[in-house]
C-alpha cells in the first residue's frame, strides 16, 4: 500500500500517460516526475538513456516505487533510428532496474500490444510476443529486462488515448485535428484492428495493483476491440458531426509513406489477469471514448492541421510581414549571412511558414528554398507567387546530401516532440563547411500563452541547446548568444504575473499591437540588433545559434585553409 510519505518516481512522466498518472499519485505520495521534455513546470529533467544521470537521479532521490513510462513511442522515428530506440526503450529500463533491483523496490513497466505480430485476431497474457517494428523490439526488450526484477508489475497498453488537446498525439487527436481544420472527408485504414486504452483507467490500474503487490503480467487496455475505422465512426458520433463528416475507408498502404513502420494486423488485447483481481478496473472503449471527449473544451474548429491554432494562424501571414518581432528577426538572419556567408548562397529554410523569408531572400540574390509541415501556409505562400516552397513529409527532408551552403532553422524545432531527427536532416543536406542558423525560444520559466497556442514542446537554454545539437549531429558551434535582451525584463515580468494570476488577456504574443506600439518596439529592437552584430548577449528571451557542418579534411587539417577556399568558391565563410 502507497502511503502519503512514500517517494514515488515517474519517468517519462511529461506525455499522454504521464500527465494522468501524476493527477492519480500527486495527493497520495510524494510525486517525484521527470521527463527529458520538460514541458510542464512540475517536471524534472531526466533522459533514461543515460545511465549516469539515471544512476545519479535516482541515488539523490531514494524513491519507495518507480513507476517507469519513460519511452520513444514514434514509431518512423524507432525505425530510422533503432538505436536509439533501444537506448532509451530497452536500455532505459536497465538503468533503472539496478536501483530496484538493490533496494528491492517495486517496479512498474508499460509495455506496448506493438510486441505481438498480428496473425490471431487477439491476444491474452500468455501469447508469446513477436514484434514486427523496432519499437516493438525495443519495447519487448524493455518487458524482458523488468521481467528479472522481483517486484515488477508490467502492463501492456493498447491505442493510447488520453492527455486533451495538448498532450495527446495519437490517432484521437489526430483526427480531431483533421476537423478543426474543417475537413469534410477523412481517411482512415480498415484493417488495422486493436484495443483503445484510456490513460486515466490505466493510471488507476497502475495504483491498484501498486497497492496490493499485485506483481505480474498484465494487459490494460479497455474492453472490447475494433478496427480504426470503428474507433473513427465513434468519435464523430461522440461529436456530433457524423452527418457532416464523411470517414473513408482506405488501406494501409494508402498512408506508407508517412506510416512506414510495420504494423501488426491485429493488436486487440484481452484483460484476462486483471480483470480477475478488479473487474471494475477497465471499461468498454466507446465509455472511455465518450468520457474522454467530454473531459476536455477540444474547441473543434479552432485548430490548423499545422499545430497552431487558427486564431492564431489566421493572421500569421499579416503578422509574418509587420510585427517588429518577425520582421527583426529576419533582420538579424540577413546580418549573420552577411558575416559568416556569400550572396549566391544556396539557403534552405527549414520551416518556413508561408516562404515571406524564402522570397525576400531571394530578392536578396541567394538561391532560396523553403520547406514547411503546413500545407496551407505552403499553398497560401505559392498563391503570393513565393516560388521554391514544398511540404515537409514523413521524417526525411527531400533533397540529396550536400545540398545547401546554409540551412535556417528559426523557431521550428520547440514545435518538434523529437527534435534530433530534424537535427541530422539539416546536417545532411548542407556541404561540408556549411552553416546552420538556428533560432528558439529561451528559458522554460518563461513560458506562456504564445508557447501553448502554438503547441511548443519545450523552451531552450543555451546549454541545451548546444549540447542537443552535438549529440545528435557533428555540427559544431561557430557563434551563440541570447536576444530580445533589452526587452527581457518587461516580458519575463508580464509573462510570470500573467502566470502567477491565472491571466489569459491575450491568444498569442504575436496579436499585432497599436502600429506607435510596433514602431517603439521595432526601434528598441533595431538598435539591440546593431550592438549584436558586435557582441553576444548573455541572456534573452531567444536565443541565437550558428553551427557548421565539419569541411572535408584539408591537405594541412587547418580550419582557416577550409573557409578561405569556401570564401573564394562562392560558399560560406567562417570568420
Amino acid at each position: 500500500m502507497i502511503h502519503i510519505s512514500d517517494r514515488v518516481a515517474i519517468t517519462g512522466c511529461g506525455g499522454m500517460l504521464g500527465a494522468a498518472v501524476y493527477e492519480v499519485f500527486k495527493d497520495c505520495c510524494e510525486v517525484h516526475p521527470s521527463d527529458i521534455d520538460v514541458n510542464t513546470p512540475w517536471l524534472e529533467r531526466l533522459d533514461v538513456a543515460s545511465a549516469k544521470d539515471v544512476r545519479t537521479y535516482l541515488d539523490k532521490l531514494k524513491p519507495n516505487y518507480i513507476i517507469h513510462l519513460a519511452a520513444l513511442t514514434d514509431m518512423e522515428y524507432c525505425e530510422l533510428h533503432p538505436s536509439h530506440a533501444h537506448a532509451t526503450n530497452t536500455g532505459g529500463v536497465e538503468n533503472v532496474a539496478w536501483y530496484v533491483r538493490e533496494h528491492n523496490l517495486p517496479l512498474v513497466y508499460i509495455s506496448t500490444a506493438g510486441v505481438f505480430d498480428g496473425r490471431k485476431d487477439s491476444y491474452d497474457e500468455t501469447d508469446v510476443p513477436n514484434p514486427l517494428s523496432a519499437y516493438g523490439m525495443s519495447k519487448y526488450g524493455g518487458e524482458l529486462v523488468a521481467k528479472t526484477v522481483p517486484k515488477s508489475i508490467i502492463i501492456r497498453a493498447g491505442w493510447m488515448m488520453g492527455g486533451g488537446p495538448k498532450k495527446d498525439k495519437k490517432f484521437i487527436n489526430k483526427i480531431i485535428h483533421q476537423l478543426r481544420a474543417g475537413a469534410r472527408e477523412i481517411a482512415v485504414v480498415n484493417d488495422k484492428f486493436g484495443t483503445p486504452c484510456y490513460t486515466y483507467d490505466l493510471a488507476r490500474s497502475v495504483k491498484y495493483l501498486l497497492d496490493h503487490d499485485a506483481y505480474g503480467l498484465y494487459h490494460g487496455a479497455c474492453e472490447g476491440g475494433g478496427s480504426r475505422v470503428d474507433v473513427a465512426r465513434f468519435l464523430l458520433a461522440c461529436l456530433g458531426v457524423t452527418r457532416d463528416v464523411k470517414l473513408r475507408e482506405v488501406g494501409s498502404d494508402f498512408f506508407a509513406e508517412s506510416y512506414f513502420a510495420t504494423r501488426p494486423r491485429s493488436e486487440q488485447l484481452v484483460n484476462i489477469e486483471l480483470k480477475r483481481l478488479a473487474p471494475d478496473l477497465t471499461r468498454d472503449w466507446r465509455v472511455c471514448l465518450k468520457d474522454y471527449i467530454e473531459r476536455y473544451n477540444w474547441n473543434l474548429w479552432d485548430l490548423d492541421t499545422s499545430g497552431m491554432e487558427r486564431s492564431f494562424y489566421g493572421n500569421y501571414f499579416k503578422i509574418d510581414k509587420e510585427h517588429w518581432l518577425m520582421r527583426g528577426r529576419r533582420m538579424i538572419v540577413r546580418d549573420n549571412l552577411a558575416r559568416y556567408g556569400s550572396l549566391g548562397a544556396k539557403v534552405l529554410e527549414f520551416g518556413c511558414g508561408s516562404g515571406i523569408f524564402v522570397a525576400e531572400l531571394a530578392e536578396a540574390g541567394f538561391e532560396s528554398f523553403g520547406l514547411d509541415i503546413s500545407a496551407d501556409a505552403v499553398r497560401y505562400g505559392e498563391l503570393q507567387g513565393v516560388r521554391n516552397l514544398a511540404v515537409i513529409e514523413g521524417h526525411r527532408i527531400d533533397f540529396p546530401d550536400d545540398t545547401f551552403d546554409v540551412a535556417l532553422s528559426l523557431d521550428v524545432i520547440e514545435h518538434l516532440e523529437h527534435e534530433e531527427w530534424a537535427l541530422r536532416e539539416i546536417e545532411r543536406v548542407i556541404k561540408p563547411g556549411g552553416l546552420v542558423v538556428t533560432m528558439v525560444p529561451a528559458y522554460m520559466f518563461l513560458w506562456g500563452v504564445q508557447d501553448e497556442v502554438a503547441h511548443h514542446y519545450r523552451r531552450y537554454t543555451m546549454h541545451a541547446l548546444v549540447k542537443k545539437v552535438r549529440s545528435s549531429t557533428s555540427l559544431t558551434v561557430v557563434r551563440k548568444s541570447y536576444f530580445n535582451t533589452f526587452l527581457f525584463l518587461p516580458i519575463a515580468l508580464l509573462r510570470l504575473v500573467c502566470r502567477w494570476f491565472g491571466i489569459r488577456g491575450r491568444e498569442s504574443d504575436f496579436d499585432l499591437n497599436s502600429p506607435l506600439l510596433n514602431r517603439i518596439l521595432s526601434a528598441v529592437f533595431t538598435a539591440e540588433r546593431k550592438l549584436l552584430r558586435r557582441v553576444c548577449f548573455p541572456f534573452g528571451v531567444s536565443i541565437l545559434a550558428v553551427f557548421e557542418k565539419p569541411a572535408v579534411a584539408a591537405c594541412d587539417g587547418s580550419r582557416a585553409g577550409a573557409a578561405t577556399d569556401a570564401g573564394r568558391t562562392g560558399g560560406p565563410r567562417v570568420a
